[in-house]
Parts: structure tokens; sequence; C-alpha cells
């Protein structure tokens, strides 16, 4: 991250251009630098606090020297060993040197006051320095290895907790309590003896002082003593349950770190949903890449976008944060409807065509009808045509023979010329006329369409025409000219033998012109009977079309009818499925091929297809409290969805940011309920074993819990009600590990004090002990609040919360649990403190507090 940021720093962006270097990693690393800061603050307002306390209680420069002295050495050594473990490889948190500076100045000072109020007090009794030091060190150095202990064992409870914060903690704290307490029971006792009588006794036990009248008011009215003081504790306490705890890694430092100005810079212009999402996975074994399986991611999709607080849903099926259009049933519908309607629309229109084509498939049949009559009229002429083709072929020949014998004789070559002239021309005329009528049949072939369509007919059309061709160009030039000729040779205006020659040459054409007349007229007579064959069988089918068009034609009126009805429904339809209710949702895997999907498909499913991933953004910051409950709310969203789809067999996993803070929630749930369980068992053990006794223990436990409590409680009230800050979530933890420790440390202190007297506890006794420890527990009291006062004034919020409620849950045990609700149980109670053991039998009879029996 520092290389990252060394590389902009270094980059020279156009002005006015802002970059920013932000995200969890960011965040982090600023987050160590902020507690790093901080500590440097600590360090020094809690050495000066420190300092400030011990003049105003000793007013003594060698007196206050020694604590100094000795927490000095034992922060020193502290340092040291955890420098040592941190490279063999123990975990450290960032959150680890403020705490153990605290702890150090907090426990260290404590234990050594410890030392020296008993000190001065057995000073002031015995007048001798070694005799002071042997028994202050005898009867208090097993009440500080018992109060130590239950610190270093509550701490040590922190290292099997799942969460990092509170199993890197744990150990440093640890390592600090016995390191200071190792200081104190070895360098204290020496310093004290060097100082000797320059420490000075304490001052004589007034009746009239203040500490002696707090005791005789617990002592005289105990029951009313304690109603007071657990009302007060209750009352604070109430607030605990309000706590709302902050997973948000981005509000736990000062908002003008980098990354909180990045993230400042993305809120501007990005909604927090946008920038921090969530996401379900959706793992299967095989490959979703199929409609029934993206069917079910759309379903999954719907079900997850109805859960209170979702803004947005984006998966394969929906990539806009909307269902694709093209793939719901409605929209499908809707198409399927338009096309029915534009269907029926054109049929519609069709229908005047449809029932023309009726009423010309009847004029068709007709025509049909006629022509096949005609056809069979045609085949008939055509006969009777190549009779006559044939007659003439041999007319012509026998006047081509008689042209050779024309020579005979010039007389008869006149009239017979004349005679041939007209006969020919006769000839011509007769022919001309057949000629004629081929030409209007092939030429009525020619304009009809259906003969086009016929081959037959067709064939027999283009046979007719070369017929008709070769009549007109051979048969009847040849007669022509022949009559032409014969007419010449009779008038005499031409050359006789020019005339013959000319005559055999156009008889001889003529005779070959009407034999190809004649076989070509056989062909035609061949097609036409085809012709009028095929014309029957078309006048037959023409029969069959024109009913089947009409009935066509009805139906297609009825079908017009029915898409216009159905296109009515599926348009209804459309309109009702139109919703995410509906589920209606079809894509085909072709459908993911197309490139408009490419994005989406790399985004949203793996490679293999067996990994889809849906995208879910929240109306909130995903880090809220809202933002967490919406993730497990999604959650169960998405597996509910996919009961009873295709995807009923898949693993459905969740991550994201809200999710982070949910994980966080699951595990600190289970930390607490572990570390509380334990630090109460050890702490109630270790009571027990202190004071041997089964009753004493159980509301001395009793007592820590409600004051750490109403410690917790103060602290909602102030920071989260007062403040408008959440509570971040390993204070609750840390400051109940700590109080309750240290809470325990004082009840040894001072069940310790009255157990010197014997089994045998009267309410003064109680009163003397309330007497004798109050200066030196409030002293220690204030001297361990003021070491997390200074935390108070941290830029990072979970260091200045957890000051916080240490230092108002000591100042709470201190004025309030061990100077009132304890001794006031303890006076209750009197002998049954130590249960199950018993006074010996010669123990003087306990006394009133004013002196009687």
């Amino acid at each position: 991250m520092a290389l990252l940021r060394s590389i902009v720093d270094k980059a020279d962006p156009d002005p006015g251009t802002k970059v920013h270097i932000t995200g969890d990693p960011a965040t982090v690393a600023d987050l160590t630098t902020a507690v790093d800061e901080a500590s440097k603050t600590i360090h020094a307002v809690s050495i000066g606090l420190l300092v400030l306390i011990l003049v105003l209680i000793y007013r003594r420069l060698v007196t206050v020297l020694i604590p100094l002295a000795t927490i000095g050495v034992a922060l020193v050594c502290t340092r040291g060993v955890l420098s040592i473990l941190g490279e063999s490889g123990l975990a450290l948190s960032s959150y680890t040197s403020a705490f153990v500076m605290a702890i150090v100045l907090g426990a260290g000072t404590d234990y050594s006051v410890f030392l020296l109020s008993r000190f001065r007090d057995e000073y002031r009794d015995s007048g001798n320095v070694t005799t002071a030091i042997d028994t202050a060190t005898t009867r208090i150095g097993s009440a500080l290895v018992a109060s130590a202990a239950t610190v270093i064992l509550g701490a040590c409870t922190l290292i099997a907790a799942n969460l990092g914060i509170f199993s890197t903690t744990g150990p440093g704290m640890a390592i600090a309590v016995a390191v200071s307490l190792a200081a104190n029971l070895t360098l204290t006792p020496v310093l004290i003896s060097w100082a000797g009588h320059r420490i000075g006794p304490a001052p004589a036990i007034h009746p009239e002082s203040t500490w002696s009248r707090v005791g005789t008011l617990v002592a005289t009215r105990p029951g009313r003593v304690l109603a007071g003081s657990v009302l007060f504790l209750a009352a604070l306490a109430a607030f605990l349950p309000t706590m709302t705890l902050s997973f948000d890694t981005r509000a736990a430092q000062p908002s003008t770190t980098p990354s909180n100005v990045g993230n400042a810079a993305l809120s501007k212009h990005f909604a927090p949903n946008e920038t921090l999402p969530d996401y379900i996975l959706v793992t299967s074994k095989r490959d979703m890449r199929n409609p029934k399986d993206l069917a079910s991611i759309n379903t999954l999709s719907n079900a997850v976008a109805k859960v209170p607080g979702v803004s947005s849903v984006r998966s394969i099926t929906q990539p806009a944060g909307k269902p694709l259009r093209e793939a719901q049933i409605s929209h499908q519908l809707g198409t399927l409807a338009k096309e029915l309607n534009e269907a029926d629309r054109k049929l519609t229109k069709a229908q005047p065509g449809l029932d023309q084509l009726s009423d010309g498939a009847t004029e068709l049949d007709r025509g049909t009808k006629q022509l096949a009559d005609g056809s069979a009229q045609a085949v008939s002429g055509a006969d009777q045509f190549v009779t006559g083709l044939t007659e003439l072929k041999a007319g012509l020949g026998t006047a081509a023979d008689k042209t050779d014998t024309a020579a005979s004789g010039a007389a008869q070559l006149a009239d017979g010329a004349n005679q041939l002239a007209t006969g020919l021309q006769g000839a011509h005329d007769k022919a001309a006329q057949g000629v004629q009528g081929l030409r209007s049949i092939q030429q009525a072939l020619a304009a009809d369409p259906l003969c086009g369509i016929d081959p037959i007919c067709n064939k027999a059309r283009k046979g007719l025409k070369q017929i008709v061709d070769a009549q007109e160009d051979q048969l009847l030039g040849g007669l022509q000219d022949a009559a032409t000729a014969a007419k010449r040779i009779g008038s005499g205006q031409s050359d006789l033998a020019d005339g013959l020659r000319k005559l055999h040459e156009g008889l001889v054409r003529a005779e070959k012109g009407s034999g190809e007349l004649a076989d070509g007229q056989k062909v035609f007579r061949d097609k036409l009977a085809q012709l009028a064959a095929g014309s029957e069988q078309l006048a037959d089918g023409t029969s069959a079309i024109s009913p089947g068009i009409t009935q066509l034609a009805t139906e297609t009126s009825q079908l017009t009818d029915g898409l216009d009805e159905a296109g009515t429904y599926l348009t209804d339809v459309r309109d009702e499925a139109n919703t995410v209710d509906a589920g209606g949702f079809y894509l085909p895997v072709s459908a993911l091929k197309d490139e408009d999907l490419a994005l989406a498909r790399k985004t949203f499913l793996s490679s293999d297809g067996r990994v889809a991933r849906i995208q879910i953004s929240g109306k909130t910051d995903p880090l809220s409290v809202d933002g967490v409950n919406r993730y497990a709310a999604t959650h169960d969203a998405a597996k509910q969805a996919i009961r009873g789809t295709t995807l009923e067999d898949t693993d459905i996993l969740a991550t994201g940011a809200g999710g982070l803070g949910a994980d966080l929630q699951e595990y600190l749930d289970h930390d607490t309920r572990y570390v509380v369980g334990l630090v109460l068992a050890i702490v109630l053990l270790i009571l027990i074993i202190t004071l041997r006794s089964l009753v004493a223990p159980i509301y001395l436990l009793a007592s820590v819990i409600l004051s750490c409590a109403a410690a917790l409680g103060l602290t909602t009230l102030f920071w989260q009600h007062l403040i408008g800050q959440n509570i971040e979530f390993n204070v609750p933890v840390i400051a109940f590990v700590l109080l309750v420790a240290v809470g325990a440390d004082y009840n040894i202190l001072l069940m310790s004090r009255m157990r010197e007297g014997g089994l045998n506890l009267s309410r003064r006794d109680v009163a003397d002990a309330v007497t004798a420890t109050g200066p030196v527990i409030t002293s220690a009291g204030i001297i361990f609040a003021s070491a997390f006062v200074a935390l108070i004034g941290s830029s990072v919020h979970g260091l200045a919360q957890t000051g916080f409620a240490v230092a108002v849950g000591l100042l709470l045990d201190t004025f309030v649990v061990r100077t009132l609700v304890v001794p006031s149980c303890a006076a209750l109670l009197g002998d049954r403190n130590w249960w199950p053991s018993k006074p010996p039998v010669d123990e003087p009879t306990p006394q009133t507090v004013d002196g009687s029996s």
C-alpha cells in the first residue's frame, strides 16, 4: 500500500484532478497507522496523568518514584518479551501496543500502590522497615498473585477466540500483567527497602475520616445501601440491550485518513450499494447453461430482489438489474400475439382475393371444358385435313407427270395450261383457306395461357406453327407460282419452254411441300389428340379445384376469426404475466452466445457454467447494521427460492461487504459466549480458592457482572445515544475481560482484609476493612482508570470507546461496587460469607459497629 501511494504521490495529475486510494487494504493500513499515531499520544497522556495522581496521593518524590521505576522496568521488559515472541511467530494486533501500555501503567502501578500502602500501614504499627517489608510482602503477595491471575487467565481466554482482534490482543495483555506482577514482587520490595523511612508511615485512622464514615454507613444500614447501589447500577445497565455494534472498519478511524477521504469521494459520486455489493454464489456439479437452470437462476434473482432494503439484483438473467425483456414469457407471448394479429390482418385483407380466386376457379373449370370440346373438334378437322393433303399430293404428282408430256402438242398446251392455271389457282385458294384455318388455331393456342402451362399443348402449338410457316412459304408459294406460270403459258406472254420448266419446278415444290405438310399435319393431329386427352384431364382437375378453393375461402375466413381470438387471448396473458411473480422466463442456450451478453456471461457465469454469481445492491450502507441484516435475509431468501427447482441440489454461498459484518457477528457471538463463560468460571474458581468459600465468591462475581453491565450501558448511552456513534464490535468483550478481572482484583483485596480477622465476621470488621482498604483501593482504581482515560482522546473509535468503558467501569467498581455493594452483602451475611468454613469455637464473639458484643 505504501508503494502504491508513493507512485500516486509522484504522479502529476491535471489541475483539478484528485487521485485517491481506498478499499479494504487501504482502510486496514490507515487503521494501523491511526492506532500507532494514537498510541504515542496515549502514552504521553497516560504517564502525565499517572504522575499527577501519584503526587496527589503521596506528596513525596521518593514514594512517587518507586511505582514509576517499577512500571518503567515492567514496560521495557514487556515490550522486549513481546518483540521476541512476535519475531518467533506470535500474532499481535495493532491494538496491542495501546492496551499493553494502559495495562502496564494501570496494573503495574496498582500493584506498587498495594505494596506501598501495606508497607506504610505495617511501618506505622511496627516502626521497623524490615519487619514492615516482610509483613507487607507476605500478606499482600498472595492477594496480588491471585489478583494478577484473574487478569492473566482472563486475557488468555481471548487466545482461543475465532476473531483475530481478540486472539492477537489477549497474549499481549496477559504478558503485560505477568511482567508487571513479577516486577512488583521483585523490584518494588527492593526499592521500598532502599527508600526505607523516607517513604514514611501511613497516617493514623481517624474515626471521623471519610472512609470511616462510609464503613460505618455500610455496616449499620447494609440493606438500604445495597438496594440503592444495585438500583443505580441496574439503571445504567438498562441501556446495554440498546447497544448497536458496528463492524465498519472505515468508521473506526478518523474521517481524515486517506482511505476515508477516498471513501467520501466515492460516496459523493456513487451510491454505497454500488461500490460495496453483496454476492450470492450458486455452485453446481453440472453446467447450468441450459434453459431450465437459467430460469431457476431468474427465480432466485427475483426472490432476492423482494427482500426489504434490496435496490437491485444483477445476474446472468438480468445483467442490468431487471429481467431480460426478450427472455420473459410475457414478452414472447406478446410478440406471438402481435404476429398472430398481423397474420389475421393479412388474411382478412386477402379474403376478397380468395373470393375472386374461387370465382376464377369456376370460370377456369368452364373454360377447360370448352377447351376439351374444341380440342376434340380440332382433332376431327385435322384428320380431314390430312386426307385432303394426301389427295393434293397425289394430284400434284400427277400434274408434275403431265407436264412432261405437255410438250406433245402446242394446241393442247394452251387449253391445258389455262385449265391447269384455273385448277392450280383453285387449289391455291383452298390451300390458303386451310392454312388460314391452321393459322387461326395456332394463334388461339398461342394466346391461351393454359396451353403455355401444359407441356403437350405447348409442343403442339410449336409444331402447328412450323406447319403453318411451311404452308405459307412452300405450298402456297408453289401453287401461286404454278398458277402464274400456267396463265403465262395460256396467254402466250412467255416462252413455252420456260413456262413448262417453271411449271414443272413449281409442281415439284408443291408436291414436296404438300408431303411435308401432310407429315406435319399428322404430327399435329397426334398432338391435338394428346391435347384433347390432357384437356379432358385438366377439365376434371379444375372441376375438383373449384370446390376446394371455395372451401379454402370459407375456412380462411374462419381462420381469421380464430387468429383474432388467439391474438386477443395472448395479449391478455402477456399483460397478466408481465410481473415478477408470474415467473415466466425462457432463455435459450444460443442467446448466451449473443455479443450483447458477452460481458454479462463473463461477469455472472464461470467459464464452465458451474458457478453463477448474483450481485446484490442495497438501499443502505452494506457495512451498517441494516446492511448486515439484509445480507442474512438475502442469503435465506436464496436458499428458500431454489427449493423445488432444478437448482435444489446446488450449494448457495454468500459473500460481500455485508457478509463480512454478518460473519463477524456470527464469530463475535461465538467468542462472546466462549470468553464470557470461561472468564466467569476462572474468576469464580480463583475467588473460591483464594477465599476458601462458596458463598462470598457468588455475590462477588454477581457484583462484577452488574458493574460491567452498568459500565457498558453507560458507554452505550454516551457514545451511541449522545454522540451518535455505534459501538465497535470488539469493545464489549475486551472491556468485559478487563473489568471482570480487575474487579475481581479489588474484591480479593477487600475480602482478604476482612478474612485476616478470622472466620467470625462482624459488621465492625466490615467497617474496619472498608476504612482500611478504602483509600488504597480507591487510589488504585483511579490510577488504573486514568491509564484508560488517555485512550478516550484517541481518534480511533475502538480505542476511545474501550478506554471509556474500562475507565467508567473501574470508577463504578471503585466507588460503588467495592465501596458499597460488596461490603453491604458481607455485612448482611456475616459469618456465612465463609461457608462452608466455620469459625473455631474459641474465636471471640463478633462485635457490632458500636463495639458491643
